[in-house]
């Protein structure tokens, strides 16, 4: 059997679902910027020393790559972009090319599957961007479930969520609480549809289980 050919610009949804974040104003870049905002603020308190940080579905990174270029913390992250589409996957190899962040590395992996993170983790920064937008409650749960394992104690969860497909704020914020995670920070504008939110895992580390699936995307 032939190999699968890789999509096209125009069969890859994903890359192409990032456009809107090229324009000078939408809810999508009002989002990306309240997520930098707590990342940055994320790395202000930060311990000093090495730090660790796992992206799951990282898409084209629009949130992290900038904020470690600039903040001043940046050289100390050692980092892992986990990506299932190939062009946005490609995308991140191409940006890190341009860049000096010689810690950061891209698996072209589902992050809805605990063997991605092997070996990354537990992280002392976890990104959730848009992962609770597209998973249903069930999922969700599943996910603030496994994030003891992704986790260092004291480490932080950064997440969004919006739109109706997935799970909303109130039931993303019971899960994570029922995990051991506090909130610390929320961006929640009443007009916007969307929720960024940052908790802080206040509980014990557990072992990463082999090969387990804990989220998949509604669509």
């Amino acid at each position: 059997m032939a190999p699968l050919a890789e999509p096209s610009l125009r069969e890859s949804s994903w890359y192409v679902w990032h456009a809107p974040y090229d324009a000078l104003d939408s809810v999508e870049t009002d989002r990306l910027s309240a997520v930098q905002d707590v990342l940055g603020e994320a790395l202000d308190g930060s311990p000093a020393g090495p730090l660790r940080v796992v992206s799951a579905c990282a898409g084209q990174a629009r949130d992290l790559l900038p904020v470690l270029i600039h903040h001043p913390r940046g050289r100390d992250v050692t980092a892992r972009l986990i990506e299932l589409d190939p062009l946005n996957a490609a995308f991140l190899d191409g940006a890190l090319g341009s860049t000096r962040l010689t810690g950061v590395e891209v698996v072209r992996a589902d992050a809805g599957e605990t063997s991605a993170y092997a070996g990354a983790v537990p992280a002392d920064l976890v990104l959730l961007c848009g992962v609770f937008a597209n998973v249903d409650p069930g999922d969700a749960a599943r996910t603030a479930q496994i994030l003891p394992c992704l986790c260092r104690p004291g480490g932080l969860v950064v997440w969004s969520t919006y739109g109706a497909a997935g799970t909303g704020p109130v039931r993303v914020n019971a899960v994570l609480g029922e995990n051991g995670f506090v909130p610390v920070a929320v961006r929640e504008p009443a007009d916007r549809g969307w929720t960024v939110g940052a908790h802080r895992f206040t509980g014990r580390s557990r072992p990463l289980p082999d090969s387990t699936r804990f989220f998949r995307f509604v669509s």
